[in-house]
Order: C-alpha cells, then sequence, then structure tokens
C-alpha cells in the first residue's frame, strides 16, 4: 500500500542576518513548513527549487538585490506566491513602495513570533 505524503507548504526565506535567518527558519520548520532560507537575493533567485515556494519572506534591506527587488524578480520568473517583508528600517515611503510592489504584510522588526506565523498562515490559506 503506497502511503501518501501530507502537502507541506514551502516558505522561502531571504535574509542576510544568520541569526534571524535561521530563527526563522528554525520557528517554521517547527509549525510543519517545508522551509528552504538563503542568506541573499541572488542565491534565491539561482535556485530553481526555490521558486516552487508558497510564500516569500524577505528582507528589505540587503546588499545587491533587496526585497522589492527580489520580489520583481521573482514575479518576472512568473512566481505567483504571496510575499511577506519584513524590515527594522520601515518609514512611509518604504512601507508603501512594499505594498505596491505586492507585499501582502509587512512586519516591523522585531516582531513576535505569532505575528509572523499568522502572516504566513494567512498568506498560504491555512488560517
Amino acid at each position: 500500500m503506497a502511503s501518501q505524503r501530507a502537502y507541506r507548504a514551502q516558505v522561502l526565506i531571504v535574509e542576510d542576518d544568520t541569526s534571524v535567518r535561521r530563527s526563522l527558519q528554525l520557528l517554521l520548520a517547527a509549525r510543519g513548513y517545508a522551509v528552504r532560507a538563503y542568506a541573499n537575493a541572488s542565491l534565491a533567485l539561482s535556485d530553481p527549487a526555490a521558486w516552487q515556494s508558497d510564500c516569500l519572506i524577505a528582507d528589505l534591506v540587503m546588499d545587491e538585490i533587496d526585497g522589492v527587488g527580489l520580489l520583481a524578480a521573482l514575479r518576472a520568473k512568473e512566481w505567483d506566491g504571496t510575499a511577506i517583508l519584513i524590515s527594522g528600517h520601515l518609514d512611509e515611503e518604504r512601507t508603501k513602495q512594499a505594498q505596491e510592489a505586492g507585499f501582502e504584510a509587512i512586519l516591523q522588526k522585531p516582531f513576535a513570533d505569532g505575528l509572523l506565523l499568522d502572516a504566513v498562515a494567512r498568506a498560504i490559506d491555512e488560517d
């Protein structure tokens, strides 16, 4: 008898701060999500497996390509998942730019784990 594996929603994390990236990875994996995590946008964009993710969590401020640029590049590759932006550098202008780029949720660092988990659940229709 063949066993069927339950679908695990896939979350893509792109965060240049190692400790934040690892914490998010552990938090989401503990909740049953399949997680791919990258230190920068170039690494994520170079891995076609990353494009299969249901949800993107991206830092706003990163070297080379920022979170907004990453979402634009993924959309250009026809990625149609939901995006969440995280940042310790938000202001009204950056928030507006992120909303216009298509980020569904925007979280100011530091944020409570529950806030992120709720945003991810909404993003992949698990709420």
